[in-house]
């Protein structure tokens, strides 16, 4: 499924059927032994899309003041070996969730008199620029460093996020950054550098490594033996499950793995050492407790997320009880809690990209007593109408998304969509590289079916203002509202010539050629990655697709420089997580 970047797949209710579990602790919980029968029954719709041996797997848990009143696995650890999941199938968490744990590995080290979190980042490496003089380590924690993201902006030089970096390689990305992203102490950022470069300063101060130093000093003392933080990616983990990404038909093997300073913070954890970690976290006073609760007095919330901590954790009221969901950026919750109740919902599984943020939100409701108002599939037109292709080019161009507000960065959010008539046909790019065939229904509606139907209508106004449309979708998941944009800058070939040459950038030591093509279209060529298109998007700047991994296309920009006499003397890339990346014309 392809509503965005970020996705919430729903899956179709499949026959087979592999029943699992195991029977709750009775009745000391404070939850009667027919409520729980009907826990089990709740767990049991709600997860029932995994409740076969054909998809990836969730383990399930609910715990009261810690003892057990639902404990349930669905869908299998291999589906090519036919292994089912289990609360002890270990899977390895997202990178914004692992940073619940290193952040309170910081605290405790702050805790234990190896390092004080208001320390300069360079008092432990100097060579760091001068302009991060100011820089804290609580200011890694809170992204508001300036330093670079690492995966954006090596991706100026590759097409793959998955490419090796060293650490020797990522200390020379930070020592010779020219200038800060942001503002130090101040602006906002989401940079994997930034704890990148926490673990490195972390291992200098203790004199250990991270991973090592965090299995002795928390894991082990929770009995949690199926967890540890990545040393190395290739390492043999006993019961690691297959990791999985969503295909429209079915899955595919996820085994991209990232091999940098910025993603070796990795957690593989597994239910049953969730539910440790949980009942820690819950211990009223506990050490985890007090990390965790100094990390919510200091951190800051992310921009565009409802009370969404950088650390990974959002907090919500649900029927006036504080809920703690345990949860990255792109909603992967493996743990939601109820303090007051001393409830814990644990949903852990292995498919990449899954948040069970709905699933939870099901749950807490459950168990919160809220009454759920079930939803109504709208009734979208499917059936096609005939329509010239005179008529669809009336809806061709670049439609700006309203309303937006990115969790990565202060930047302007560009994100548009381009209509355009290809074959006698309405497509669109959706978003990065993600183009759909639109099937006309309407007047001045379309459809769309994957695993998911989408409905897009135009609104022509009356009076001249820019026509506005309306995307729907009828699984739930958030619409998006566009408006046209008005013509712009349209260079002629000559035009487009002053911004051809080689062009280099100082901190990367690495070239860009812009060249002109038989096509009267400007094509940026790089010697480590495929060509792009070039096109105009305002006076000066130019838009183009970059890639994260192969065909997974995002949208970038170009902003062209002039010295004092007119001449074309650079540009600046810029994009979510690069603000202003500098190449000079040679």
């Amino acid at each position: 499924m392809k509503h965005n970047l970020f996705l919430i797949p729903l899956f179709c209710l499949l026959c087979i059927t592999m029943l699992r579990g195991q029977q709750p602790d009775k009745n000391q919980s404070g939850i009667r032994s027919n409520d729980s029968l009907e826990l089990d029954k709740k767990i049991d719709s709600i997860f029932s899309s995994y409740n076969n041996n054909v998809s990836p797997g969730a383990a399930v848990s609910i715990i009261q003041n810690g003892k057990v009143l639902a404990k349930k696995d669905y869908g299998m650890a291999s589906i090519e070996l036919q292994v089912p999941f289990s609360h002890q199938s270990v899977v390895r968490i997202g990178y914004s969730e692992a940073r619940e744990f290193i952040s309170i590995a910081a605290v405790l080290m702050e805790n234990d008199g190896i390092l004080n979190l208001n320390d300069k980042v360079r008092k432990y490496f100097p060579n760091l620029p001068e302009w991060s003089e100011s820089v804290t380590i609580w200011d890694l924690l809170n992204h508001r460093s300036g330093f670079v993201d690492e995966w954006s902006t090596l991706l100026l030089m590759h097409a793959s996020m998955s490419n090796r970096l060293d650490k020797e390689q990522f200390f020379r990305l930070l020592y010779t950054q020219p200038k800060p992203e942001i503002e130090p102490g101040k602006g906002y950022m989401y940079s994997n550098s930034d704890f990148g470069l926490l673990r490195l300063i972390m291992e200098k101060a203790s004199g250990r490594n991270l991973p090592e130093w965090m299995k002795k000093r928390i894991f082990d003392p929770l009995k949690m033996i199926n967890t540890r933080m990545q040393n190395n990616a290739w390492d043999i983990v006993p019961n690691r499950a297959n990791k999985y990404s969503h295909l429209p038909n079915g899955f595919r093997l996820d085994n991209v793995q990232k091999t940098s300073p910025g993603g070796n913070y990795f957690i593989l954890t597994c239910a049953d050492d969730i539910a440790k970690w949980s009942i820690a976290l819950s211990e009223p006073g506990s050490e985890l407790d007090m990390a965790l609760q100094k990390l919510l007095k200091y951190v800051r919330t992310i921009p565009g997320k409802m009370n969404h901590y950088v650390t990974g954790h959002s907090i919500d009221t649900i029927n006036n009880y504080r809920v703690i969901f345990h949860e990255g950026v792109n909603a992967e919750n493996y743990l939601s809690r109820i303090p007051s109740k001393g409830l814990s919902i644990i949903s852990f599984g292995n498919l990449d990209g899954d948040s069970f943020s709905a699933q939870n939100r099901q749950l807490c409701n459950h168990l919160l007593n809220v009454k759920e108002v079930p939803y109504v599939k709208p009734d979208f037109a499917t059936k096609p109408v005939a329509i010239t292709v005179a008529e669809l080019s009336k809806y061709e161009g670049k439609y700006r998304w309203l309303n937006q507000v990115s969790w990565q960065s202060t930047n302007e959010l560009r994100d548009f969509s381009d209509f355009y008539v290809e074959n006698n046909k309405l497509k669109v790019r959706y978003n990065g590289n993600y183009v759909v065939e639109l099937i006309p229904v309407g007047k001045d509606i379309f459809y769309y079916q994957e695993d998911f139907g989408m409905q897009v209508k135009f609104i022509h106004s009356k009076d001249n203002s820019p026509t506005r449309v309306t995307v729907n979708f009828d699984d739930g998941f958030p619409g998006v509202e566009m408006e046209k944009e008005p013509d712009q800058w349209k260079p002629s070939v000559s035009d487009l010539k002053v911004f051809t040459g080689k062009y280099y950038s100082r901190h990367l030591d690495y070239f860009w050629n812009i060249e002109l093509n038989g096509q009267g279209k400007i094509v940026l060529q790089r010697a480590t990655m495929p060509d792009a298109i070039l096109e105009p998007d305002g006076l000066d700047q130019f838009h183009y697709i970059a890639e994260k991994n192969p065909g997974d296309g995002f949208d970038q920009w170009i902003k062209f420089t002039k010295n004092s006499s007119g001449r074309i003397n650079g540009f600046y890339v810029w994009s979510d997580r690069v603000m202003h990346h500098r190449f000079d014309k040679q």
